[in-house]
């Protein structure tokens, strides 16, 4: 029964950790992502079931995608607020509404 229980924990686990990469995966796309809580690993006896295994390493694999595009966006996102701030000081006033520049049209 045990192994059972620990099974359904980690099934459970890996199901969570999914979505909240599903969550980033949208949050990365412009569509609305639900807040991600962090994980513990769950307080279960035994290891993971090998068989669990390929699909843990799939959801670290998008984990690792999801970061490297979320620290590129953040990047991004810093270089248009120092291009923003740049005009700021060029014109010396403050634009009353939001105005976002594509630097790469």
């Amino acid at each position: 029964m045990d192994r059972d229980r620990a099974r359904a924990v980690w099934e459970a686990e890996l199901e969570r950790l999914e979505l909240d990469v599903i969550s980033i995966e949208r949050l990365l796309r412009g569509l609305e992502s639900a807040p991600i809580e962090p994980w513990r690993p769950p307080a279960v006896l035994g290891a993971m079931p090998v068989d669990l295994a390929a699909k843990a390493r799939e959801l670290l694999a998008r984990q690792l995608a999801a970061t490297t595009a979320l620290s590129s966006a953040l990047a991004q996102a810093q270089k248009q607020v120092a291009y923003a701030d740049r005009v700021i000081d060029i014109t010396g006033r403050s634009p009353v509404e939001p105005v976002y520049f594509d630097l790469e049209a």
